[in-house]
């Protein structure tokens, strides 16, 4: 009895590890799917462009941001936790730690004792020096004479090659080029294979796409798609200031009517001007803010998949890649 109380209580214990293993992954699944992107920008252009951004993420664990400005440029910081991946600047401590112990293991350098002090000069002191070492002559080898060159027998036969006038060569004919006759003499005059060659050459899966039924409702899929995910992707708060042109008047009059759709979704915070007269972006003011939920992007895209014509078209593919 004892032996199976032991057994019980050691399954016990495991089954309480897997169980919080378990939903421990179940909290780390929930945190990235629920848990929002958040990002941020502002910039702006007046003298000189500047700008700065912020994305969080998995409630702030994971943290970059960035700025921009003419005189240091763009500068990015990544943080993981209070990890610095990325950006990292050493802290003055460090430095001055390290440049006190350079200083400490840094040979330091004595004068000798008997040494003269600077600036005063020893009278009938003389330097004893070495004798300098006379280099000894290099022997020099006699040049070997090198053997008259004779005439390669290409100079012998160019003495004796006649000039001939290019007019009075005669151009060799060019080879006819070889024709390539099909058996099939249907193909031969109308230039057009029969249905059968055609579908061995055709992959069954590029054919069951061909003839996919209901593409109407496929496409009509593919537009509700679409829609979802700008509706996650699209920030919450937009608001743009500026003078805007693009040197042509018909690409600034497109710019134009598309800053009046953003009108017809943020209001007043969108305040766009045109200039038709040359290229310029001038006074610009941008500040943006939103969120993304993956949870809800996975929905949009599952929800695509499972409509009936795009399951129905899926299936087919699927049996035409066995």
């Amino acid at each position: 009895m004892n032996g199976f109380w032991i057994l019980a209580v050691i399954c016990k214990w495991i089954g309480i590890v897997l169980l919080a293993v378990l939903l421990l992954l179940l909290l780390l699944v929930f945190l990235v799917l629920f848990s929002p992107v958040k990002y941020q920008v502002e910039g702006e252009k007046k003298d000189a462009p500047g700008g700065l951004f912020r994305v969080s993420w998995l409630l702030g664990g994971i943290r970059c941001r960035g700025s921009y400005d003419a005189e240091n440029g763009l500068k990015i910081r990544l943080k993981v936790l209070w990890l610095t991946l990325l950006g990292g600047e050493p802290k003055e401590k460090k430095a001055k730690k390290e440049k006190k112990r350079k200083q400490k293991t840094a040979p330091e350098e004595t004068a000798p004792a008997n040494a003269p002090p600077a600036g005063v000069l020893l009278i009938g002191a003389r330097e004893k020096t070495a004798p300098e070492s006379i280099p000894e002559p290099i022997p020099q080898s006699t040049p070997i004479p090198e053997p008259p060159k004779a005439q390669s027998m290409e100079r012998r036969q160019a003495k004796t090659v006649r000039r001939v006038k290019l007019e009075d060569i005669a151009e060799p004919e060019p080879p006819l080029p070889e024709m390539e006759f099909s058996e099939d003499e249907e193909a031969f005059f109308t230039g057009e294979e029969t249905g059968e060659k055609i579908k061995k050459g055709i992959p069954p899966i590029v054919s069951e796409i061909i003839h996919i039924e209901d593409k109407k409702g496929i496409f009509s899929a593919l537009g509700k798609l679409l829609k979802r995910l700008l509706k996650g992707i699209l920030p919450g708060n937009l608001f743009i200031k500026g003078t805007f042109g693009t040197g042509d008047p018909t690409t600034t009059g497109y710019l134009l009517a598309a800053a009046g759709i953003l009108t017809a979704r943020f209001g007043n915070d969108i305040q766009i001007k045109g200039d038709f007269s040359k290229a310029a972006a001038e006074d610009v003011e941008i500040r943006i803010k939103g969120r993304i939920v993956l949870a809800y992007l996975l929905w949009a895209v599952l929800a695509f998949l499972l409509t009936k014509p795009v399951r129905r078209a899926l299936w087919r593919l699927w049996k035409a890649r066995k």
